[in-house]
């Protein structure tokens, strides 16, 4: 068998990258500007074509537009095929056809109906954060289904769109692969360079574009930095419920909004979230209902100030209904400026642990929650009231209610010493 060699000398993050591609059938990949991402994958694409047992590969690439694949992706293609004999290259067309009866062609997002009704064994859809997340579930993923074939997505984050969505669903999904490299990691950009950029980028433009942050472009945003330690710091991972801590509940009531609930147990000085849910047009009894089904060793259910509101049509307030309906013991967050529940919050997320799988649509509202810039006051606004509000002031009353209540009101409290007849076994009174 002749030998071919393609010149192409994978980096070490590249090497990386093919490995895990031979091992899964779905990739997200998530990579900071210049780390050689289009390169990867088209030379990927070539080996596959070259060396697939399956007949007649089909290999496809995805830009955000035609353009882009011309302009970029083309090049790398023919220029990585040159060693291979009897290839043809369809300028028109966009695709390089190989002696092994593989085939690679180029498309653009834009026009995702090009490649309707063609089967596909590998599929790259680079830059897919500019990409309409309905390609995927409405052409890629058919396509891929009778061959069983694969798909890559790679590409810089630009905010919490379906690419970001896709990373963290991904990251609990055993067949897909995920992964984030950033340029302060992987020294593929010299020092120098990232200093020099540094000075004529905002830094949020240069979070987002070298050191792959998702909330980095959203300006005004009051927990994201923090969210993003605590990925760096393994704070947010599997934290499931351990049954041998009791679990305190929050809420933020809603009717027409949303009710956000937030399951926590504290562990020592440290806060675990292991659980979240939230709807919209449901009463209190449907969510007692659906907390007593989590089955829970329920400690505390804690409601914001509202909770003792008067209903009109009744003359019972919402904390008496709460306890008809089995939620006791019941504390109350007291009322405080927002300000001051937002400086809590951000102290207690500093210590606290998130279980990520149940708890992605908690996550998600506090990347969001965010401040509004008033351009002729040249100021933040205050927190915007939005959907990612309501997970945020479930958030914010347990900040208020650990710092100010007493939630552990049950445990055993040691006497203090009077006198020489002092016996520590004793409770108080």
């Amino acid at each position: 068998m002749k030998t071919i060699k393609i010149p192409y000398s994978p980096r070490p993050q590249q090497r990386v990258l093919h490995n895990a591609l031979d091992k899964y059938r779905f990739a997200v990949c998530v990579m900071h500007r210049r780390a050689g991402k289009t390169v990867f994958a088209i030379n990927h694409l070539i080996k596959l074509a070259l060396t697939s047992k399956k007949k007649n590969f089909r290999g496809a690439f995805f830009s955000p537009t035609r353009v882009q694949s011309k302009l970029i992706a083309a090049d790398y293609l023919k220029e990585f095929s040159r060693a291979v004999p009897g290839i043809k290259y369809n300028e028109t067309e966009l695709r390089m056809d190989y002696p092994t009866g593989g085939r690679v062609q180029l498309f653009g997002a834009e026009n995702p109906d090009a490649a309707r009704g063609q089967y596909f064994d590998f599929v790259v859809c680079d830059e897919y954060a500019q990409m309409d997340s309905r390609m995927f579930a409405e052409i890629i993923r058919p396509a891929i289904a009778d061959r069983l074939g694969s798909c890559l997505f790679i590409g810089t984050p630009q905010g919490m769109n379906s690419f970001y969505d896709l990373f963290e669903d991904a990251k609990s999904l055993p067949d897909w692969y995920t992964c984030m490299f950033k340029a302060s990691e992987t020294g593929l950009v010299i020092k120098e360079e990232l200093e020099s950029a540094r000075k004529l980028m905002t830094e949020d433009q240069y979070q987002q574009e070298f050191e792959c942050s998702w909330t980095a472009n959203l300006q005004g945003a009051i927990y994201g930095k923090i969210i993003s330690k605590m990925e760096d710091d393994k704070k947010i991972s599997h934290y499931p419920y351990d049954p041998g801590y009791p679990v305190d509940v929050y809420f933020d009531l809603g009717i027409s909004d949303q009710t956000a609930i937030l399951f926590t147990q504290q562990i020592g000085r440290a806060l675990f979230i292991i659980d979240c849910y939230n709807d919209s047009n449901k009463s209190l009894d449907f969510y007692a209902d659906y907390i007593k089904k989590k089955q829970y060793n329920i400690r505390n259910y804690v409601f914001p100030h509202d909770v003792e509101q008067r209903e009109l049509s009744t003359g019972h307030t919402r904390k008496e209904y709460a306890f008809s309906m089995g939620m006791r013991p019941i504390k109350v967050c007291p009322k405080l400026p927002i300000e001051d529940g937002v400086h809590a919050g951000q102290i207690l997320l500093a210590k606290t642990y998130i279980d990520r799988s149940n708890c992605k649509p908690f996550l998600d509202a506090m990347k969001w929650y965010h401040r509004k810039w008033l351009d002729k006051q040249r100021v933040f606004s205050k927190p915007v009231h939005d959907h990612s509000s309501h997970y945020a002031d479930a958030f914010r009353t347990c900040a208020i209610a650990i710092r100010d209540l007493d939630l552990d009101e049950n445990r055993r409290l040691e006497k203090f010493a009077q006198g020489t007849d002092y016996n520590p076994l004793n409770t108080r009174n």
